[in-house]
């Protein structure tokens, strides 16, 4: 291929497989997409808000709109250097980035920056910002504009002058001189002086990068904005292109909301049943314009995914929101939470022309409005052949984890919102995208330090530019409470008051200003009298197997719920080996008797989650059965035993998994008609064997000290069990007595006090006083309150990881090999800890290199092979 040689500054191209160039776009033209979709987005969508709350202000005006705007267009700047422009040509003498180069331009001599700087109309706009430090806020707000692809970068001292000195074909001054005099014309009420200038405001510039590269997203698409030449008559084609685009998206949901105002928003609109009394506080809840976080504590069956649903709509149909991203603990949660939103969305809005697009975040799965999707490289998306282009639009958001957030209704992990946090790349896209959102989690727990720190991180943030939060708990501390509504430490009550708060309990936090409203009220009225066990047999794998089918034999429905995959495989086994591999007691997928954990294929998992249901759940036979997981079964899924075995765990977490123990009203076996909960705990009473010499409880067993880390709060579960023989628990009435007893502060601290020793270290471990600030159990974080452009990001592998799985990593099995339970697999997951140092490079196993047998099939990656059968993926040592 001859090289391409015109006065062309193009920002994107396409070449066929010779490597001949089939399509350009004009740099001023992608320049004129992204500003256009970005003044869209502040004028239609809340972000407006949000945005000016950063900066201090109610609201931001056109000109203030025009002046951000005019920043978008120019973010693209550093493509008309020479080095970036040989890109195009088959062998370029030398090739450079686009945002690099830009940014060193900030550290160059006055004479470089009057030459290529003031053509781009810099020079121009240094009134824009307040005066007492205009260059340092000027040069933040340059570094968030140039830095757009995903994670900061900081301004060198790396300027070279061939990238931007002209050649025969191209002058970068020229090229920038008229990108600044198009973006100039597109924005005039920039250059008017009817605008306070923006503060100097941390917060502000990491949100406005945020949406920026959001916008360049969405600028991006080929869907929305096709490639084009220039001319000057270009910007009306991308400011409609943008409109069509942020429709289509429900980033402007002023079809749904006008639908919306004319309905009554209650429970009849999406729901068949009436609401408890705790539902209905929750709709009608004070309205804070300033942000806020309120805090549901309620029974497991009392309808809080309802309530949150209400109060999504509530809000929604006040313009506080333009939608709602629902984030529970697990994958399987998400999935079967999934489509009981949906249906709540569509009852809502009967038109599907109003209707916001229903997205489900949930790493390995593409879903939006019930519709599965498939994917193709090039990281694109199959959809099923009835669904037009119109549908792909509506999907956009669901088809990438990174775009997510830019969601309107999306049901999804945590981990998708924890992101937005941490030092990651695309955090402030998610970060700012999540803003827009009432933000909904559900299962928070007292016992959780490490997520409760990312959560309040998140929270903060959301706040401060005036997002609304809901967070929700069967089993939520006074501690873990006051932290989350930003209470100050001194406003956690002792001991006797806290377990004297009133259950169900709804609390309330005014972003705009200090202190804690609460609301009380009845909920469901279910109450379970559970007695509690405790047998010294946590190692004693074939024991429990054994157990376990004698209740079986009578006829109860058993769940074993163990802290570790490896124990649960274990004691899979050793109920296998007692009543063999087929029976009927035995829960199976597909007639192949299999564990119940995390360690499946995508499709796999929902079999799973489908069959369990089925065997557990409400309507279900009644009949012998015993089945073996882990923590996947704890939440949402409908499962009802009648005996629950179960590793010892923190307070708050051994309620939620009693949730699955007598969930509904029905009949049981004789010797089933009370609850009975068995925990299983180590033979050795003494837990401070797990700490480790720096304080952490990272040695322990079956879950002791690593999944569960606070060793304190082990020690409370484990005393509360121990306090009579068989105590009684009355659920959910003794529940703020049970969780106050095993988290609140008093209890912790007297335990340390009277173990000493190792304790003392663990605690200040545990509260964090080890451990750098900027770092937690390590995960790096950025703050949003220091300068960006002082703000780095990690690197891909050996970045920071959410315990949900961001260390993982998708392998692809193109050839789909067939899976234990009959099914194609096209991928699995894997853990980065498997490897160690040797990382694999390429994530595709081709079919040659997978072999196939009667249990399911095995591959090697790295040097490591690895087995998938019924048991799940594993490692062969």
């Amino acid at each position: 291929m001859s090289d391409v040689k015109s006065s062309f500054t193009w920002a994107k191209f396409i070449k066929n497989q010779f490597g001949e160039v089939l399509n350009q776009h004009h740099l001023i033209a992608h320049s004129a997409d992204v500003a256009s979709v970005f003044e869209a987005i502040l004028k239609h969508s809340i972000l407006n808000q949000r945005i000016a709350k950063l900066a201090g202000w109610e609201e931001l005006n056109d000109t203030h709109i025009a002046r951000l705007s005019f920043l978008a267009a120019i973010h693209d700047a550093g493509k008309a250097n020479i080095g970036f422009q040989n890109k195009i040509n088959a062998q370029p003498p030398f090739v450079a980035g686009h945002v690099k180069p830009m940014l060193d331009l900030l550290n160059a001599d006055s004479d470089i920056q009057r030459q290529l700087l003031l053509p781009l109309g810099i020079g121009d706009i240094m009134d824009w910002f307040e005066d007492d430090d205009v260059s340092s806020n000027l040069t933040e707000f340059l570094c968030a504009t140039w830095a757009h692809h995903g994670k900061p970068v900081q301004p060198g001292y790396d300027y070279r002058n061939r990238y931007w000195k002209p050649d025969a074909d191209r002058d970068p001054a020229k090229a920038l001189q008229s990108l600044g005099d198009a973006a100039k014309r597109w924005f005039p009420d920039a250059f008017e002086d009817n605008a306070r200038p923006f503060p100097s405001n941390h917060a502000l510039i990491h949100g406005f990068n945020g949406l920026l590269t959001l916008a360049d997203w969405i600028g991006s698409d080929t869907r929305f904005f096709d490639y084009a030449d220039y001319t000057d008559a270009y910007i009306d084609e991308a400011r409609n292109r943008a409109s069509v685009a942020v429709s289509a998206l429900f980033l402007n949901p002023e079809s749904a909301r006008s639908y919306l105002e004319t309905c009554e928003v209650d429970f009849p609109l999406f729901c068949d049943f009436p609401p408890y009394a705790i539902q209905s506080l929750c709709l009608k809840a004070p309205l804070y314009s300033g942000g806020s976080i309120s805090i549901l504590e309620s029974d497991t069956g009392s309808g809080k995914t309802e309530s949150a649903i209400a109060r999504f709509l509530y809000l929604y149909k006040q313009g506080m929101v333009d939608g709602m991203y629902f984030a529970v603990p697990t994958r399987s949660a998400a999935t079967q939470l999934y489509d009981r939103v949906r249906e709540a969305v569509t009852r809502t809005f009967p038109d599907a022309t109003n209707r916001p697009p229903v997205v489900q975040a949930v790493s390995g799965y593409i879903k939006v409005d019930g519709v599965d999707g498939v994917p193709l490289p090039q990281f694109q998306v199959l959809w099923p052949d009835e669904h037009d282009s119109h549908f792909e639009e509506r999907a956009w958001a669901g088809e990438s984890s990174k775009r997510y957030l830019a969601g309107a209704v999306v049901i999804g992990t945590i981990d998708q919102v924890l992101l937005s946090g941490l030092a990651l790349k695309h955090a402030h896209m998610r970060a700012t995208a999540l803003l827009r959102l009432f933000l909904v989690v559900d299962e928070v727990h007292s016992s959780d330090f490490y997520m409760t720190r990312l959560l309040q991180r998140v929270l903060d943030f959301h706040i401060k530019a005036g997002g609304h939060a809901m967070l929700m708990s069967a089993t939520l501390g006074s501690a873990a409470r006051l932290k989350l509504l930003k209470a100050d430490s001194s406003a956690i009550p002792d001991f006797k008051t806290a377990v004297g708060v009133p259950y169900p309990l709804l609390s309330h936090h005014d972003g705009s200003k200090p202190g804690i409203a609460t609301e009380t009220c009845h909920s469901s009225g279910f109450q379970k009298k559970v007695r509690m066990e405790v047998r010294a047999r946590a190692a004693a794998h074939d024991e429990v197997g054994l157990l376990a089918a004698d209740f079986a034999a009578q006829g109860a429905r058993v769940l074993i719920i163990r802290n570790l995959v490896k124990d649960c495989l274990l004691t899979q086994r050793a109920v296998e080996n007692t009543i063999g591999v087929t029976p009927e007691m035995l829960f199976s997928v597909d007639g192949r008797a299999a564990p119940h954990h995390s360690r499946y294929a995508p499709d796999d998992r929902k079999l799973l989650d489908k069959s369990i249901e089925a065997c557990f759940g409400k309507n279900s036979p009644g009949r012998g059965l015993i089945a073996t997981a882990t923590q996947t079964v704890e939440q949402s899924l409908d499962i009802d035993a009648d005996i629950l075995i179960t590793d010892l765990c923190p307070i708050d977490v051994l309620l939620q998994r009693l949730g699955r123990l007598h969930r509904h009203k029905r009949t049981r076996p004789e010797a089933f008609r009370q609850a009975h909960c068995i925990v299983l705990t180590p033979e050795n009473r003494d837990l401070s064997t797990s700490i480790t010499t720096n304080g952490t409880g990272n040695k322990g067993k079956h879950g002791l000290g690593t999944v569960y880390n606070d060793l304190r709060m082990l020690e409370a579960s484990w005393r509360l069990l121990e306090k009579k023989e068989a105590p009684i628990w009355n659920i959910p009435v003794d529940n703020r007595l049970l969780v106050e007893s095993g988290t609140h502060p008093e209890v912790l601290n007297a335990i340390v006090n009277e173990l000493g020793d190792k304790w003392l270290i663990h605690r200040q471990a545990m509260e964090g006083q080890i451990f750098a600030q900027q770092q937690i159990f390590g995960i790096s974080k950025y703050d949003v309150n220091l300068p960006f452009s002082e703000t780095s990001f990690s690197s891909d592998f050996g970045n920071p990881k959410t315990r949900l799985g961001t260390n993982d990593f998708k392998v692809l099995l193109p050839s789909y090999p067939v899976g234990p339970f009959g099914q194609p697999v096209g991928e699995v997951t894997l853990s980065a800890r498997n490897f160690g140092d040797n990382l694999p490079e390429n994530l595709v196993i081709p079919g040659d290199d997978i072999q196939q047998t009667d249990s399911g099939f095995s591959f090697t990656l790295a040097g490591k092979t690895f087995t998938y059968t019924r048991h799940g993926l594993a490692l062969q040592s």
